[in-house]
Parts: C-alpha cells; sequence; structure tokens
C-alpha cells in the first residue's frame, strides 16, 4: 500500500466530520492573481498558514500535538511525494501556554515547485500522540529532515523525500495516535471542466459540522481566518473577529511567474563559467562546450517550467553574445540579472532548434 493511499484510508475511516471551503477572491484582504494556473506557466507552491488547537485535549500534556502533511505532484517527468511534519517543539514555541488561540505557521510544505503538467495532490492532517520520550524524540528528528525539503532547487533534497515519509509512516504506526482533523484535496489543470482546478488563493479544513458555519462570513485578514460582515465588500477588514471555538487548518497557494533562479545552482555555475570565458576570450569554447552545456541543463531542468526553458536560453545566449561574442564591452552579471532582461527576438532556425530540444527531453523524461 503507498503512503498516500495509507494516509487516505487513514483519513476516511478516522476522521470526524469537518467543513472544508476555498475562499472567493473578495473575501481576503490581499490582492492576488486568481486566474486558474495553465501547466507549464507558472510556479507554485503550497503554505500551511494558520492554526487553532481547540481546548478538548490537553496539549504537550498528555498529547504532542503533530501536523503531517503530502503533496504529491508531477516533477520532471515523475510523480513525487514531498512530506512535511510540523513537531511539536515548533507548535509550542508558537502557541506558549495557550491553548484555543491561534497558530501563526507559515510552514511551506512544499519548495517553489513549476506545475508543468498532471495533479497536485495535497493530505493533511493532525493528529495527537501520546506523550513519551522516546516518541518525542523521533517525531523531533523527523520534523528537522523535512524541514530541509522545501527548498527552491527540490532536485538537489529530492532523495531526502523517501526516508522522511517512511519515517513518518513508522511514527503514525508505532505511536499511539488518533486524527484530529484530517484534509486532503486534488488538483487540476485550468479549464479541466471541474472546479477543484489549481489556483493561488487561501483553502481551510474545519472541525465542524457544515451547518455550524455561515461560509458567507469567514474571510481572510493578515492571514488568519476570521468571521466578519458578508458581501463582496472589504467591510470585514474592519470588523473581522477571529474564529473561535474550533480547531482548523488554513493553507495557502503561493502562484508566482518566476524561479528563484540563483537557486538552481547547476545552470547558475555553467552561466558563470561562460562568462568568464567569454571574457578571458575563448568565444569557440563558449560557442561549442559552454552553450550546448547550458541548452541541456536548462531543458533537462525539473526545476523550471516549459515556459522558461526558451527564454532562459534566448536571454542568456543574448547577454553572452552582448558581453563578448560580438565584442561588447558589457559587466558580468548574476542569473537573477540576466532573466531580468527583456526577452529578445528569435529566428526561425532558433525556434526549430528549441522545439527539437523540447522533444528530445521530453522523450528521454518519458
Amino acid at each position: 500500500m503507498s503512503f498516500l493511499q495509507s494516509l487516505s484510508e487513514t483519513f476516511s475511516r478516522e476522521a470526524p466530520k469537518y467543513k472544508t471551503l476555498f475562499l472567493p477572491k473578495h473575501r481576503v484582504d490581499k490582492d492576488y492573481d486568481e486566474k486558474p494556473i495553465v501547466a507549464g506557466e507558472a510556479y507554485c507552491r503550497i503554505w500551511l498558514v494558520e492554526m487553532r488547537l481547540a481546548k478538548d485535549v490537553e496539549w504537550f500534556k498528555q498529547r504532542y500535538p503533530v501536523v503531517h502533511a503530502a503533496v504529491r505532484f508531477n516533477h520532471g517527468g515523475k510523480s513525487v511525494i514531498i512530506p512535511y511534519l510540523a513537531a511539536p517543539g515548533q507548535l509550542e514555541k508558537s502557541i506558549a501556554d495557550n491553548l484555543d488561540k491561534v497558530i501563526q505557521c507559515n510552514y511551506p510544505l512544499t519548495s517553489l515547485f513549476p506545475f508543468n503538467d498532471g495533479l497536485v495532490e495535497l493530505q493533511a492532517g493532525l493528529f495527537s500522540i501520546a506523550n513519551n520520550d522516546s516518541i518525542g524524540k523521533f517525531i523531533k528528528a523527523i520534523g528537522r529532515f523535512s524541514e530541509l525539503l522545501p527548498v527552491p532547487e527540490l532536485s538537489s533534497v529530492i532523495k531526502l523525500a523517501e526516508p522522511v515519509y517512511r519515517g513518518i509512516e513508522d511514527l503514525l504506526d508505532i505511536g499511539e495516535r488518533r486524527l484530529e482533523l484530517g484534509y486532503q484535496q486534488t488538483f487540476s489543470e485550468a479549464y479541466g471542466g471541474g472546479s477543484n482546478f489549481l489556483k493561488a488563493g487561501y483553502f481551510a479544513a474545519i472541525l465542524a459540522q457544515d451547518n455550524k458555519i455561515n461560509s458567507d462570513n469567514l474571510c481572510i485578514v493578515n492571514d488568519s481566518l476570521c468571521l466578519g460582515s458578508p458581501g463582496t465588500t472589504k467591510t470585514f477588514e474592519r470588523d473581522g473577529k477571529l474564529l473561535e471555538g474550533y480547531s482548523y487548518m488554513l493553507f495557502r497557494i503561493e502562484k508566482r511567474t518566476a524561479q528563484y533562479w540563483e537557486s538552481l545552482s547547476s545552470i547558475k555555475e555553467l552561466v558563470d563559467k561562460a562568462q568568464e570565458a567569454v571574457i578571458d576570450g575563448k568565444y569557440e569554447v563558449v560557442k561549442t562546450i559552454f552553450l550546448p552545456a547550458i541548452k541541456a541543463a536548462i531543458y533537462q531542468s525539473p526545476d523550471v517550467t516549459k515556459a522558461d526553458r526558451k527564454q532562459m536560453v534566448l536571454k542568456i545566449e543574448d547577454f553572452l553574445r552582448e558581453l563578448g561574442l560580438q565584442a561588447a564591452k558589457v559587466q558580468k552579471r548574476s542569473l537573477y540579472s540576466i532573466m531580468q532582461r527583456p526577452l529578445p527576438p528569435s529566428d526561425a532556425e532558433t525556434e526549430a532548434e528549441l522545439a527539437a530540444l523540447e522533444q528530445l527531453f521530453q522523450q528521454n523524461s518519458q
């Protein structure tokens, strides 16, 4: 049985009744682009923004609170699962001695990953585990390892994912654990015909019967789940009050149009070496060795969207040409700086070459 299937069965079997919703943009105090995310054109990151622990559990005395999440998506043509475990130590520092208080988590559950194709599946659970020293140490160790995974260049740490989620699986098997609140959702590409398409915004899982809370009154103020005046105006920003009396988890999907370029270490290193070669007057080396290597690295990178592959190649090639291939004297630049340049025009020959590269590396990744 797979890790996600095991969690799904746990949620179906043990989860109490809870309410879920994706808050509409007019119920959020911050502006953002709510257009559905088109595959191959954007980077995403999923956050656990906030949670509340109700008073019906003696947290940190009899039981540890453990937030476990797993996100599955396609990365470089392969399905990957990124696990996350918020250890009691992290939660305890946030909550101090005040139960039934909001915990501002802002934990990134994933890195900033390119959404190039497929589905994005999220499973998250708030578990309570019976307090004992050995379990506490195990939780802390797994929590520290899971914090290593949400980094910009996911491909550099992807090998850690499997041992981390196997450790979490072992923890949930050996500990006297109870599921307090579970949530699962699958997001699809834009314009697929359903309402579960991937888009930026806030969504919540609340431990309450659906008829106990009026969804029209729920809103987001300063990254907190609140109850405020209904309607499409921003009145709720003034009269919104924190949602109390319920355990809940608040999530956010972040959408960006650019990657953290300086984090792409393998590409950055090649671009730096190519600039040094240009400055040294080794133009033929750049043309015959570095440019082909840069193009291959970009098209093979699972951390770059399909749309950015072409843009990266054109901008880097244009800058190297400006730097020295045409005897222009230009200062050396970072990869981030190069990617801020306007997109240069490309001719039919270049377009054909890049299309061939795209096809080649798609075949190799299958």
